[in-house]
């Protein structure tokens, strides 16, 4: 079995864009995960702490990818010890006239997902504290698409002394999503004066300042 945590939940308290009833800024708080867990180190850490066999994860989640939307698909909600899942169908638009819905405004693509009691409580145990990050400024592509503080404290330098960053080096220091981050370093290759420039070495992006 793995060892139980004692280390805080790191979570990101940051001012939204709305305002409210006081006049000042509504606060969002969020987890600031730092890495991505795949499923071939799943696969390891359950072989390693669970003694089951390697390739025993990846072979059920393999089985489950068919096996849940099959069952949904008989109007089923499936049920697992670490929460249900059913379809949940959403329009596509804002429809305020029933008679006029059809079946081009319903979207399929959306997933209810309900934790069981004891996955939360698992989790929350996880963790005995709470560090607080706090930020003056929104988590939006917006404020990270242009140079700041982050962007500065994770630049490294290479050989030459340029300094340059990776989509999963600014992933971690700024707390957003894979596809953010990318997005944000992207923004800053373009425009008349560009902040950094984009090579490739090997299979990685390699964000480098101008």
């Amino acid at each position: 079995m793995a060892r139980q945590k004692i280390d805080p939940l790191h979570v990101v308290v940051y001012p939204s864009n709305f305002n409210g009833d006081n006049g000042h800024k509504m606060l969002y708080v969020s987890s600031n995960a730092r890495e991505e867990v795949g499923l071939d180190k799943l696969d390891a850490f359950c072989h390693e702490y669970e003694n089951l066999p390697k390739g025993y994860v990846t072979r059920c989640f393999d089985a489950l990818m068919y096996a849940i939307p099959h069952l949904i698909g008989d109007h089923k909600r499936v049920k697992t010890p670490i929460g249900s899942f059913f379809i949940k169908p959403q329009f596509l638009r804002t429809m305020t006239e029933d008679e006029v819905v059809t079946a081009n405004d319903i979207w399929l693509g959306g997933i209810d997902f309900r934790p069981t009691k004891e996955f939360r409580e698992a989790v929350q145990r996880q963790f005995q504290s709470i560090q607080i990050d706090r930020r003056s400024h929104p988590i939006d592509t917006n404020y990270y698409s242009q140079r700041n503080p982050e962007l500065e404290s994770c630049l490294s330098s290479n050989t030459n002394g340029n300094r340059y960053v990776t989509v999963e080096e600014y992933r971690r220091a700024t707390g957003l999503s894979a596809h953010s981050a990318r997005k944000c370093l992207e923004n800053m290759t373009k425009g008349n004066n560009p902040i950094l420039q984009k090579t490739k070495i090997g299979s990685t992006n390699v964000y480098t300042e101008i």
